[in-house]
């Protein structure tokens, strides 16, 4: 494993209270107090052995799991490591994921003095939705924990929406957009149900998910209600008010190093990537992370067609300066097919899918890949 220097970090808490039915990423329901401290004490020694390769982190993502699963105490002890082992002051992103039935005062209080950005698990304002998605709560609890954090001064709150939802109609989805936009709300993002392999989701046989058509239509019709209200769609699934797009997220999407900590957690050193084992016990043991080591070529195809998630695309200079000249020109010449077929605007100085070849980025990427 190489030791470069890491721009990002990335926490990964794998407790939650309960397993959503359509969640596939690495948690843990119910765990006991001692093997979070287990946990919490592995990160300290974790982050201490890696510090020196993020001497100016520029931005701190706490996902899960659910964070904020966490009891008071132990999410202030780590806030405490993460600040006593890194430099805060180049820090100028610090979001954390919350489920909205899991924040209290207590909690709200301690995020509020390390984190300047938090994302809210919605999923759907509907409560017959939220029941097929194995969604524990009622929305009131969005719009109180909504306060709670504006009560604390953190205004730069975003909220998470699923569409494609079994039973779910587009009146539906239009109305759930709506109340995410009149919540108050900077940060929207909203992804089409997947059923993941490991989900509950994906053993019940009963499940029938909409067609494609009609999953094309809602992520259009989100780009039209929100980009009415100035929410501008700048990935494929966010949008944002100017100025709130997630800048942790988007310097990834093109490229940028990030380093993981926690079970299940990846890393980036620009060239290779690496993943954490998927397993608090053999984590917690040390095993080694699972290498992703790729021709340097594929990686740079790789970093390419994650950029061209964001609707702006690739400066094609950033993309030359990452990639060199020859391989650049190469890829910029695979592109011409796409523009031909009204999927891809290539000027002079940039290079990015339109709303058509954005909808079919999959096409597209595994096309240059």
């Amino acid at each position: 494993m190489s030791f470069k220097t890491f721009n990002r970090i990335y926490i990964h808490v794998p407790f939650c209270s309960s397993k959503c039915a359509y969640c596939a990423f690495y948690s843990v329901a119910g765990a006991a107090q001692p093997r979070i401290e287990n946990y919490l004490e592995k990160l300290r020694r974790d982050f201490k052995k890696y510090a020196p390769s993020c001497p100016a982190p520029q931005s701190i993502f706490i996902g899960g799991g659910t964070p904020n699963s966490l009891n008071a105490s132990s999410l202030e002890n780590l806030f405490s490591i993460i600040a006593d082992s890194f430099n805060l002051e180049s820090v100028s992103e610090f979001s954390i994921e919350c489920n909205p039935e899991s924040l209290d005062e207590k909690k709200a209080a301690v995020i509020s003095k390390y984190a300047d950005r938090v994302s809210m698990g919605v999923q759907s304002f509907s409560p017959a939705l939220r029941k097929v998605l194995g969604r524990n709560g009622n929305p009131e609890t969005f719009y109180n924990a909504l306060n709670l954090l504006n009560s604390k001064g953190i205004e730069n709150i975003g909220t998470d929406l699923i569409y494609a939802i079994p039973g779910q109609t587009l009146e539906e989805w239009s109305s759930e957009l709506s109340q995410a936009v009149d919540s108050g709300v900077k940060h929207i993002s909203a992804y089409s149900l997947t059923i993941e392999e490991g989900s509950s989701l994906a053993s019940d046989k009963n499940i029938k998910v909409p067609d494609d058509e009609l999953s094309a239509t809602m992520w259009e019709t989100a780009g039209q209600i929100l980009g009415k209200k100035n929410f501008l769609r700048y990935e494929i699934s966010n949008y944002s008010r100017p100025s709130f797009e997630c800048r942790h997220n988007t310097d990834i999407w093109l490229g940028d190093t990030y380093i993981g900590f926690g079970p299940a957690a990846s890393s980036f050193d620009g060239s290779d990537r690496w993943t954490n084992p998927p397993d608090i016990s053999q984590w917690l043991a040390g095993k080694d992370p699972e290498m992703d080591i790729i021709t340097p070529e594929k990686r740079l195809r790789e970093i390419f067609v994650m950029g061209l998630r964001l609707t702006d695309g690739w400066d094609i200079e950033r993309f030359r300066g990452k990639a060199g000249n020859a391989l650049t020109e190469k890829i910029i010449g695979e592109c011409q097919f796409f523009s031909s077929e009204n999927l891809m605007e290539i000027t002079e100085k940039n290079l990015r899918l339109n709303d058509k070849g954005l909808l079919l980025w999959n096409t597209v990427s595994s096309e240059l890949l």
